[in-house]
């Protein structure tokens, strides 16, 4: 309580000095980054990379961006281009950053690829001069297709839509101007922020890991990535990144059009998530001469805390089942669908946070508390914790 009241009071003063001498807040525009160190972009990213390390395919894609941020009209924002490099030193500035691109394509067996195409990334908003991140949101764009073959060009052409063609919906531009507005560019003055801690498997779990050969820190920042995702876009907040596997101490590279990458501090959360992996189990539900029904299940547990009181806040456990209908032929490639099952268990483990649902929470949730208690504390949560950090 009185961290928050130092708080609100620290805002309120600089409000005032605001008002005192308004004037629209300046946003430099840095365009298209990675985050994570250069040696890293070519296997993590590697369209982003064609991109960044490429002048005039940088230019023409920063010049896409500039025009698509130039049609947005946010109050007391103004969008500034020149931004140029890590060096050009620009204050408040506003990118969008590359994490990781995911590509998986199967034989169904039936003449077609079951293709999907994920891209992690995040809106970072930060401050050049003190070189320190103020704020993220990340976000996550899948791409699915049914093409009958699979080979370097058509995965360059997949992700040239997932890039530039602002006609379909997964597209990055677009995602990236439609979530400009969760963005919180008072956040100098108002300093709450959240992030994943740490993930960790239980024994049951890591022995998946170890069957499909797995590397465990990547995973590890891909489940936080992807459920800092689903938090962001169901609770409508920044979330720091997880800094495991792409950060040096407390802070965070960034790629850029120059060769080296920057190093942004990351500012303290007051708020944190931890992750447990509880473990994947594959389940057959029907069977017929042609067709079987699969489920691939995911379990997770999400711990939620205060890291300035050193209080645990909530912490629950729940397990989803994607159930396949799929043909005998296909070779389905079992480890992308458990991964698939965890990624919507994470996406749907937020919904819940935002607003619990009475049958979700009797099918999916292992919980001792009745529901009403659960939705007692998912209310606390948004009152003591989200709201803080919009």
């Amino acid at each position: 309580m009185i961290k928050r009241l130092l708080k609100y009071i620290a805002f309120g003063l600089a409000t005032c000095h605001c008002v005192l001498g308004w004037s629209a807040t300046q946003v430099y525009f840095a365009g298209l980054s990675y985050i994570g160190d250069a040696v890293n972009m070519h296997s993590a990213a590697p369209y982003a990379a064609s991109i960044i390390e490429s002048p005039p395919a940088l230019a023409e894609y920063n010049s896409i961006l500039r025009s698509a941020i130039s049609e947005v009209d946010l109050e007391g924002v103004s969008f500034t281009s020149g931004l140029g490099n890590s060096k050009s030193g620009n204050a408040l500035s506003i990118a969008l950053a590359i994490t990781e691109e995911q590509f998986q394509a199967e034989n169904t067996g039936s003449g077609y690829f079951a293709v999907k195409a994920t891209t992690f990334g995040q809106i970072v908003l930060f401050d050049f001069t003190e070189k320190r991140v103020i704020s993220t949101i990340p976000f996550i764009t899948s791409y699915t297709d049914s093409p009958k073959t699979v080979d370097d060009a058509y995965r360059r052409e997949i992700y040239n839509t997932v890039y530039f063609d602002q006609s379909k919906k997964i597209n990055l531009v677009n995602e990236f101007i439609s979530r400009l507005a969760e963005v919180n560019f008072d956040k100098p003055f108002n300093s709450w922020n959240i992030k994943v801690r740490s993930v960790e498997q239980t024994a049951s779990a890591d022995k998946y890991l170890k069957k499909y050969y797995v590397d465990t820190e990547v995973f590890n920042t891909r489940v936080a990535s992807q459920f800092s995702a689903a938090m962001s876009k169901r609770l409508g907040i920044p979330v720091l990144p997880y800094t495991k596997g792409q950060a040096i101490g407390g802070a965070m590279a960034m790629r850029f059009e120059n060769a080296d990458a920057v190093q942004l501090e990351l500012p303290p959360a007051d708020y944190f998530v931890d992750l447990k992996l509880l473990g994947f189990n594959k389940k057959i539900m029907k069977e017929t001469a042609n067709v079987i029904y699969p489920s691939f299940i995911a379990g997770l547990r999400v711990s939620i805390g205060d890291l300035g009181f050193d209080e645990l806040l909530y912490s629950e456990k729940a397990q989803s089942g994607r159930v396949l209908k799929l043909s005998k032929k296909l070779e389905v490639n079992e480890w992308n669908e458990l991964k698939n099952s965890l990624t919507v268990l994470s996406d749907e483990f937020c919904a819940q946070l935002a607003k619990p649902d009475k049958k979700w929470f009797k099918e999916k949730m292992f919980s001792k508390k009745p529901y009403k208690k659960i939705v007692a504390i998912s209310r606390s949560l948004e009152k003591d914790v989200f709201d803080n950090l919009r």
